[in-house]
């Protein structure tokens, strides 16, 4: 077995294939982004692609993570707080809001093949051009915006720049990322707030602006399926839409061993199953309306964390 080293560079065709549209709509949104970045790759195959699905499959074996489990909270106070020490150590540098679980200098998944990006921080650029091209596309129109599950802030920032007149929501369920929206926006002075939030058990007591968006990025992914309540909770508040980004379980095609593998993973771990099924389930009944499914075949070595999921309720 030989390895065939195949070198490939991210275009704009591939940004539409990767995206679910077409060449004139990513070109003006983002052209100038993947210009900034190294866009080549090389494409991993014969026994440099079996070695690494070895090293995969060792990974699998080897996990001990528990999506879901009651010590996970206090795991991601601690790293948020992580991120708002470095920030308030390096004078408000937003550059230290990146989440430490984004990875640089790794081979990652992309378009149905193993790949090693020549730029150290692919995953993080690739994702930032298709927020860019996201945000323009479906979240201009509305005065408020909901980042559900915010983190280290790390979307909310570009919403708050992208968008300075609307108000920027950053809820999540500990303290750490509450304060770190806070503080961000008291010294940059941002139309933003923090609130706490926990989408496995919603206040309904918080009600939603009017003419509003509700947006989740690796969220829903991390309460181990308890999303009953959330969907119940968004049915009742009313957004005018809801753009979820988030693994999808249900669109790997497991008679694949590439797909097979980041199911595998993904069933290990805990990670959130059936959220996509409940929501088809709710547009039969004509409860919401799926506007765009969109799996952006992108993501880390083990798994992909970027389908797309724009709906709203009825």
């Amino acid at each position: 077995m030989t390895n065939n080293l195949e070198k490939k560079n991210v275009d704009l065709q591939i940004l539409a294939d990767s995206f679910g549209t077409d060449i004139s709509d990513v070109k003006k949104i983002c052209e100038k982004q993947l210009d900034n970045m190294d866009t080549g790759y090389t494409v991993y195959s014969g026994l440099q692609r079996e070695k690494l699905i070895v090293e995969i499959l060792k990974s699998i074996d080897s996990d001990k993570q528990v999506i879901g489990a009651p010590e996970r909270k206090n795991i991601w106070n601690d790293g948020w707080n992580e991120n708002l020490n470095l920030l308030k150590s390096n004078n408000y540098q937003l550059d230290n809001l990146l989440p430490k679980f984004i990875r640089k200098n790794k081979p990652i998944r992309f378009m149905g093949e193993y790949i090693l990006p020549n730029e150290q921080n692919f995953e993080h650029k690739y994702f930032n051009i298709y927020r860019e091209w996201l945000f323009e596309k479906y979240f201009s129109n509305f005065d408020s915006i909901y980042d559900i599950g915010c983190g280290s802030s790390y979307n909310l920032i570009e919403l708050t720049k992208k968008f300075p007149n609307k108000k920027i929501y950053g809820f999540d369920f500990v303290q750490s990322s509450v304060d770190i929206v806070n503080e961000i926006t008291k010294f940059y002075n941002l139309n933003a707030e923090g609130k706490i939030f926990d989408i496995t058990n919603p206040d309904h007591n918080i009600h939603l602006d009017e003419n509003s968006l509700i947006f989740t990025s690796g969220v829903i992914e991390q309460v181990a399926g308890e999303f009953d309540k959330f969907i119940d909770y968004i049915l009742q508040m009313k957004p005018k839409l809801v753009v979820n980004i988030e693994p999808m379980y249900e669109l790997y095609d497991q008679d694949i061993l590439f797909d097979y593998l980041a199911a595998k993973f993904h069933y290990k771990r805990g990670y959130t199953k059936g959220y996509l099924p409940r929501l088809r389930e709710l547009e039969k009944e004509g409860k919401i309306e799926i506007i765009k499914l969109k799996r952006l075949n992108f993501g880390s070595l083990l798994m992909e964390g970027y389908t797309c999921i724009v709906w709203k309720p009825l």
